[in-house]
């Protein structure tokens, strides 16, 4: 089976030997790698599984960030940023609560010319890889970054008409977005909205219900007619949303905190619904366990995680993402290509 097979193998709930994992590491631990192993070999055997084809990148609609005073930049959606180790909004575009004169970057304008001349070479590249597309900033966090974290929070208690007017106009605008994408020959969309921290959803379940669910039910829906798999990143505990998640149709729960969650009892309660993508923790084992305690972590999750198929192994968030020591990237690497040890208890 090529890596594309062993990766549909997991999404179709099917239990294999080989569990698919996505390794992103950045380019001093690349450079790293190749010492170690002696060459690039290491490379192809990382990359085997998954592509990600040009799609809707961080902030922009495609046109580029305009550059400010003091290295701010301001987005095709009128947003400021500062950016460093983490992107900071310093100022939204809707000062006050009303979408009178306000209108989103034009979509076909974007994918004509940054997305659909990139596609051919790309899909051409991506042979024999499960193929995904990322729409990165769902309904919550396109919101929030159109009116202010916490502008929209109070919003959505103080004036809720304008709130969930906000969050149907970003969403009728994805759809339109994921009509394009659609258009591609691929196996998933990466979408990601981090409604939570690591207690549970930031402003309640039953806000999520009332305005978050229903958009969430016309984008997996969406996806699902299209025979799409969806993967849904939200760091911390996502748990709550969850059960209503799953009705909307989603298939993959990614980032999959440990810290946060017992990624173990959520695969007993719901791994015959829903596929888990990550687990490792990148708050703990990755930057300070030993490498040793990084692989029995790794034979664990694919163990219990792998049985009955719908399983990706990754970090919760990559390896290239704070300080984790080159010799637990290597011992990642190094379990990670192991079959699963069925017998093993550590």
């Amino acid at each position: 089976m090529n890596g594309r097979d062993v990766a549909k193998k997991a999404f179709q709930f099917a239990e294999d030997e080989e569990i698919p994992f996505f390794f992103e590491v950045n380019k001093k631990q690349g450079e790293l790698l190749d010492r170690h192993f002696g060459g690039y070999a290491w490379r192809d055997r990382a990359n085997r599984y998954f592509n990600y084809l040009s799609g809707i990148d961080h902030y922009l609609a495609g046109n580029g960030f305009e550059e400010l005073p003091g290295g701010r930049r301001k987005d095709s959606f009128g947003c400021v940023w500062e950016f460093g180790n983490i992107h900071h909004l310093v100022e939204a575009p809707l000062k006050e609560p009303t979408l009178e004169g306000f209108r989103l970057p034009d979509l076909e304008q974007y994918f004509r010319a940054h997305i659909y001349p990139r596609w051919p070479e790309e899909l051409d590249r991506s042979a024999g890889k499960f193929r995904i597309i990322r729409h990165v900033f769902g309904p919550f966090e396109r919101a929030w970054s159109l009116r202010g974290f916490e502008e929209l929070l109070v919003d959505m208690h103080l004036n809720p008409a304008f709130a969930e007017g906000l969050i149907e106009t970003v969403t009728d605008w994805m759809l339109e977005s994921l009509d394009r994408i659609l258009t591609c020959p691929i196996d998933a969309v990466y979408l990601t909205d981090d409604y939570a921290d690591q207690r549970g959803v930031i402003f309640g379940l039953d806000m999520f219900r009332r305005l978050f669910k229903p958009q969430w039910r016309r984008i997996l829906g969406k996806l699902r007619r299209a025979g799409v798999h969806s993967i849904l990143h939200v760091c911390g505990n996502a748990a709550p949303a969850l059960p209503d998640l799953i009705e909307c149709g989603l298939d993959c729960l990614q980032s999959l905190q440990p810290e946060a969650m017992d990624v173990y009892a959520l695969k007993r309660e719901y791994g015959k619904d829903l596929r888990f993508w990550g687990g490792l923790g990148s708050q703990s084992v990755l930057p300070f366990g030993k490498p040793d305690e990084v692989k029995r972590e790794i034979r664990k999750l694919k163990r219990e995680m792998g049985r009955g198929g719908g399983y990706v192994l990754s970090g919760a968030k990559g390896l290239d993402v704070g300080d984790v020591p080159i010799e637990n990237v290597i011992a990642y690497y190094e379990e990670a290509i192991e079959p699963v040890d069925r017998g093993s208890s550590g």
